[in-house]
């Protein structure tokens, strides 16, 4: 078992590719950092990662709807 960090981080919201802004960052600033311009993100979750057969690690921005009423 090997405890090598990923090579490279991705972030995705709606279908779309993010920047990494910095990959010293801890993935919630990155989710703070694209809120900024992603409105949308502020109640949004992060799902992953997923390490590719390449190493690459994906993450997935997701809304969070939360409960009605």
């Amino acid at each position: 078992m090997s405890n090598n960090p990923p090579k490279k981080r991705e972030f995705s919201f709606n279908g779309r590719l993010l920047d990494d802004p910095d990959p010293n960052m801890p993935v919630e600033k990155v989710l703070e950092f694209h809120a900024i311009l992603h409105t949308e993100l502020t109640k949004a979750g992060v799902k992953g990662p997923t390490i590719t057969a390449d190493g690459v690690a994906q993450y997935k921005f997701e809304v969070n709807f939360g409960d009605k009423g």
